[in-house]
């Protein structure tokens, strides 16, 4: 109940105002530089929701680790499926990814957390999807 409360807080957050939080649209990921689906816009670290940290931070805790750095996606409207398949296109082999938890935040809205890691660098990550929006947060992990 506690997680599904954080995750319509965020998308209620968000989803009115992502557009005047966001610092501009963006072609890489500054957290992780890989490559982004058109569109993307990233949130300023002042208006990144204490939500979205803390699902974060429970995603990097399974992970036996702790958030080091934080960045927080937004597209507007589009294809979800189409954004999710680009979004993984995009994710350098390097990668394993692993989803951790998914569900039905509401009939409307989904999320899922995971993690992709690396030999050198791991990341914890929730996506949350909505008709209106999808958000893409995530960590840098380090060990405890």
């Amino acid at each position: 109940m506690k997680k599904t409360l954080g995750f319509l807080l965020v998308m209620g957050t968000l989803g009115w105002m992502s557009s005047a939080l966001a610092t501009d649209y963006v072609t890489e990921s500054n957290l992780t530089g890989f490559q982004l689906p058109k569109g993307a816009l990233e949130l300023t670290d002042d208006d990144f929701p204490d939500e979205m940290v803390s699902l974060l931070e429970d995603v990097a805790q399974g992970m036996n680790g702790k958030c080091q750095y934080h960045e927080l996606l937004v597209w507007d409207g589009g294809n979800v499926d189409s954004l999710a398949e680009a979004l993984v296109a995009r994710i350098p082999s390097t990668f394993t990814f692993k989803e951790l938890e998914a569900g039905a935040i509401d009939k409307n809205s989904n999320y899922e957390e995971f993690s992709l890691t690396s030999s050198k660098v791991w990341y914890a990550a929730v996506w949350m999807d909505s008709p209106e929006n999808v958000l893409l947060g995530w960590c840098s992990v380090v060990k405890k």
